[in-house]
């Protein structure tokens, strides 16, 4: 009987040999800031990550998105953050400084844009009237937030089904399997923070 290894949405070390079963983090940035251009976004700020290989790949697609619309990125538009509440609330404070007023931001994931959106109403102004916001990740509550979270989701269930696949398919055999990576798509959850369908 064979023993395998399987990683959920954990980055792509290659010298952990394992199965892995991610999200396109690539497409979560693109899907995030395309939704944002659609509804007549321009200056669209990014409150990034940590030095992970999910919030980069999900700034390249902010940056992807933006550049296929052919919106010059300034520089400022960047806020260095991290996967907290904290961390969104800090890149926010610095990203209201920005002059001329960036009109969306997209976060790197849901504590991050719900900790943005507290530093744009201690400031005194709106979501998405004024900043449009979005996150990554569908978190529980994020709909019951004060102005409901617009996210980028995927399915839980199918990251699950894949991975025990890959753990059954382990068992079952007496031969190491060469690692797999399967992608689960990403998809929009539009509610009031972006302006979206659901405002």
């Amino acid at each position: 009987m064979g023993s395998t290894l399987v990683m959920i949405d954990h980055g792509d070390n290659p010298k952990v040999e394992c199965h892995r079963v991610l999200t396109d983090d690539e497409r979560v940035g693109v899907l995030a800031t395309s939704h944002l251009i659609e509804l007549g976004r321009r200056a669209i700020a990014h409150i990034g990550g940590p030095n992970v290989v999910h919030a980069k790949r999900r700034e390249k697609g902010w940056r992807e998105a933006l550049k296929a619309r052919g919106i010059k990125i300034e520089p400022e538009w960047f806020a260095d953050g991290g996967f907290m509440e904290r961390d969104g609330y800090r890149s926010m404070k610095r990203l209201l400084t920005v002059r001329p007023r960036i009109d969306a931001v997209f976060a790197v994931n849901d504590p991050a844009a719900i900790g943005a959106m507290k530093a744009i109403w201690e400031a005194g102004l709106r979501v998405p009237d004024d900043i449009a916001v979005v996150g990554v990740g569908d978190i529980a509550l994020g709909d019951l937030l004060r102005v409901p979270l617009t996210t980028i989701s995927w399915s839980r269930k199918d990251q699950g089904l894949n991975a025990a696949e890959l753990l059954l398919n382990g068992l079952d055999s007496d031969e190491k399997d060469a690692p797999r990576r399967v992608i689960i798509p990403p998809h929009l959850v539009a509610r009031e923070s972006s302006g979206g369908p659901h405002a």
